[in-house]
């Protein structure tokens, strides 16, 4: 598995966690900027994995993964500017099947063996992944957006942390069935996942990227019943950093063990 491929994931992964995020704040009076800085990152890592995809040799723009990332790139316009109701809607869901279905046709070629149910258990994990690392990182920056918005309702962030949580959770679950999915597989490899040195970077992935940003996000929904924003901001400041190292070795795993772990 080449790391362009593995780095067109991982772009992909982190766009369509911050696309989905977003689905979770289409009422909150934060202004087109926060819209258009959020979706403008959404866009510039579906253009760097569009980049990276067609440094594959052999890729052109009839590829299938290189196709849907760009044809996910035309809802841009809708989600990322003043406009809100079903034309946003539309853009975004545009926008986060494009991306999520690039996510899916990526792992196909990576994993050229794999069969149908292997593909839906690894795309399930790697969706998983980014939306943890996605939906982190907005709610980051929504906090910073208290600042600028002092009247904002904590309700918003509220929510948001409130979908962390359920990302990190269904991470958790998925990991866990992927291990169980492909039992025989991760344990003959040459280094086997449940020996030391398997365990040792699955439990950092596992720890640090999940379990500690779990604990980050059940303090921020304490910091936030007293409204205080400020401290929950740099709870999930600290909480993004750790989910970002996750996933990059969620990133290292599937390098060496060839499924999104």
């Amino acid at each position: 598995m080449t790391w362009s491929v593995l780095g067109a994931q991982f772009c992909l992964e982190l766009s369509f966690g911050v696309l989905l995020a977003l689905a979770f704040v289409p009422k909150a009076p934060v202004g087109t900027l926060f819209y258009r800085l959020m979706g403008s990152s959404a866009m510039v890592l579906s253009l760097v994995a569009l980049a990276l995809l067609l440094r594959v040799e052999g890729a052109g723009w009839t590829d299938p993964a290189v196709l849907a990332t760009g044809l996910s790139l035309l809802g841009y316009p809708l989600y990322s500017g003043p406009l809100r109701g079903w034309k946003w809607g539309g853009g975004l869901a545009w926008a986060l099947v494009g991306t999520a279905a690039a996510v899916v046709l990526v792992l196909s070629t990576a994993l050229a063996d794999a069969g149908a149910a292997d593909l839906v258990v690894a795309g399930l994990s790697a969706l998983c992944t980014g939306a943890v690392a996605g939906s982190v990182g907005l709610a980051m920056v929504l906090g910073h957006w208290y600042l600028t918005v002092p009247n904002l309702k904590v309700s918003h962030l509220a929510r948001l942390n409130r979908v962390t949580v359920g990302a990190m959770l269904a991470s958790i679950g998925s990991i866990a069935l992927t291990c169980a999915w492909h039992a025989d597989a991760l344990a003959d490899a040459r280094t086997p996942l449940l020996g030391p040195w398997g365990l040792f970077y699955l439990g950092t992935r596992v720890t640090v990227g999940l379990l500690l940003p779990l604990l980050f996000a059940w303090m921020t929904a304490g910091s936030l019943k007293f409204e205080n924003t400020r401290s929950a901001t740099g709870i999930l400041y600290a909480s993004t950093v750790l989910v970002l190292i996750g996933t990059a070795v969620s990133v290292s795993l599937q390098n060496s063990y060839l499924v999104p772990l």
